[in-house]
């Protein structure tokens, strides 16, 4: 089998037929966004498969490239997609056994909370991008990328133990030097490269403490801990940092306040 046709089942073109939107007051890029979630959850578009690109999508749609990146933006917040910096946009493997909650609040709001923890260096290496590193990031697996090890302290004592990954191209402006006390990495990054973060896409779940995980958080091995991957995104919408954070269970609470008349899906 040449390598063009094996290729090819691994990505789908649009559709020959155009495809008309249902107009109407709801915004263009929303119906759009709806559309491709129909076209994903019938089917045509299964998990690891590349979408079309932006100019595809907008010819067979007749819509603006604007209005295609808005709806891609949008089913990216909601981790329906995923980008592969020079590759594409692709299909994300989502359970579809797990019930998913979103929320939105403040990304500035959330940093500034986060400054009140102190920072314990561990580690600052280049390693090789894991699967799951490589998908939030968009580069390849085995590819090059900064990871910075650290501990999350409040008042001497540990509450996160976190691990953070940058792609070759921001990693290679950082060194050991850039970490600041009470400074979130992902502000020191804006700062140095004078990029501006202007999204965050976080991932909660339950996990287990490992070896690693229980001798920094003071922790007995196996006992339960709360895991969250968090993906920080430019305002061109590249992905810049994932953190991948486990948090100590006695020390760390996650409170959600509900309002009536909040954007909340």
């Amino acid at each position: 089998m040449s390598a063009t046709s094996s290729s090819n089942k691994k990505s789908l073109q649009p559709a020959v037929a155009p495809r008309s939107l249902a107009g109407g007051p709801m915004p263009l890029y929303h119906q759009l966004e709806l559309d491709l979630v129909d076209r994903i959850r019938n089917g045509e578009f299964k998990p690891g498969d590349a979408l079309p690109t932006e100019e595809q999508i907008g010819e067979q749609y007749s819509v603006s490239r604007i209005t295609v990146r808005r709806a891609l933006d949008s089913l990216l917040s909601a981790g329906r997609i995923h980008k592969r910096r020079g590759v594409g946009t692709f299909v994300s493997k989502t359970p579809q056994s797990v019930r998913t909650v979103r929320l939105r609040g403040s990304l500035d709001e959330f940093l500034a909370n986060a400054g009140a923890l102190s920072l314990k260096l561990l580690s600052f290496s280049w390693v090789k991008a894991s699967v799951e590193v490589s998908e939030a990031l968009g580069v390849d697996k085995d590819d090059k990328v900064v990871r910075i090890e650290l501990v999350s302290m409040l008042k001497n004592e540990p509450v996160i133990y976190l691990e953070t990954y940058f792609p070759e191209m921001i990693g290679e402006h950082l060194n050991v030097e850039d970490i600041t006390p009470g400074l979130p990495i992902i502000q020191i990054v804006e700062r140095k490269l004078k990029l501006r973060i202007v999204r965050a896409l976080q991932y909660i779940e339950p996990d287990i403490a490992d070896s690693v995980t229980a001798g920094h958080l003071g922790l007995v091995e196996g006992v339960p801990v709360l895991r969250i991957q968090r993906v920080y995104h430019s305002a061109n919408g590249e992905p810049v940092e994932v953190a991948i954070l486990r948090h100590h269970p006695q020390r760390y609470e996650y409170i959600v306040e509900l309002n009536a008349g909040l954007d909340l899906a």
